[in-house]
């Protein structure tokens, strides 16, 4: 079946279907208190054209792709910290007056439709929209869908992992990379969710009884129990930017 590709400037009422897919592709946790998440409602109201959507001929939604603009001069050193920091600086300051790149922050695929190149069509769709507005392209971090079998390995080192024939281990950071991206660096906190231990404990069904590293099903890195009775939750991501004339 032919799929459509519009945003949500031209088709608002997808937005509740954005929503409910990223909540399927996401452990439950993630969508916690943050201060991204906190903003990420607004991302849709003030940037909706970077809110990339494909739909099938019944007029669903098969996969999205959330974004928006910044500056950033092209070096790695300048980029911001993660997620978290781009959410903020771009609903609390508003979008910039010459937007330097675009800022992919969620790709998401419908359970039923992976594996058929719909991520890639995203991807290639934001680049190509960034070759028109933004010179410096697409940076994105990533957040490697295979990390959370390996809590333990530090990001730096998983994200260099290779397979016996040469390509990157990791399935989405793989992607990126054969799609023409290149690794900037670590987003070492990305996403901060800061929560009672009370929380942690429903989500997890089991307690927490003492402060320490705890594993996390579906984090990149484990739940971080401290003395004051909070849990913490960093997640790390990986930079990749896609230059605006890729091809």
């Amino acid at each position: 079946m032919a799929l459509t590709l519009t945003d949500l400037s031209r088709a608002p009422w997808l937005l509740p279907e954005v929503d409910a897919l990223i909540g399927a592709n996401m452990p439950a946790f993630m969508s916690w208190e943050s201060p991204g998440n906190w903003r990420w409602h607004e991302m849709y109201e003030r940037y909706p054209a970077h809110q990339l959507c494909l739909v099938d001929g019944d007029g669903k939604l098969v996969a999205a792709a959330n974004g928006l603009p910044l500056r950033w001069d092209g070096t790695a050193s300048s980029l911001p910290s993660g997620s978290d920091e781009v959410l903020v600086e771009a609903v609390d300051h508003g979008p910039p007056d010459r937007p330097d790149a675009v800022c992919m922050l969620s790709v998401s695929v419908d359970p039923a439709h992976r594996a058929a190149g719909h991520a890639e069509r995203l991807l290639t769709e934001a680049r190509a929209r960034a070759t028109e507005r933004c010179p410096r392209g697409v940076v994105i971090p990533v957040r490697p869908t295979r990390k959370p079998r390996y809590p333990l390995i530090p990001i730096e080192e998983y994200a260099a992992w290779r397979r016996p024939d040469g390509r990157c281990f990791d399935p989405w950071l793989r992607t990126h990379l054969e799609l023409g991206a290149r690794q900037l660096g670590i987003a070492h906190r990305s996403l901060v969710i800061r929560q009672p231990v009370a929380r942690w404990e429903e989500f997890l069904g089991h307690a927490l009884p003492g402060p320490g590293d705890h594993p996390l099903p579906g984090g990149l890195v484990p739940l971080r129990v401290t003395d004051d009775g909070h849990g913490t939750y960093t997640e790390p991501n990986v930079w990749v930017h896609h230059p605006a004339d890729a091809r």
